[in-house]
């Protein structure tokens, strides 16, 4: 419970991962902006590098 980004950073520092890798949806702009993202917020705060994999379309 709580907010995710919070939960995964929270997890990557007890559990003291090396590099969180995260799913991105390729949004952009507005989109972005509106709907938030999980991932951009754990990018800018979480202490572990963060590697950013962008989805492809056919999922």
């Amino acid at each position: 419970m709580g907010d995710p980004y919070e939960e995964i950073i929270d997890y990557a520092e007890t559990a003291g991962v090396d590099m969180i890798v995260m799913g991105t949806h390729g949004r952009s702009g507005l989109d972005r902006f509106l709907l938030g993202s999980v991932t951009e917020k754990v990018v800018r705060t979480a202490d572990a590098p963060v590697l950013t994999v962008r989805l492809s379309g056919d999922t």
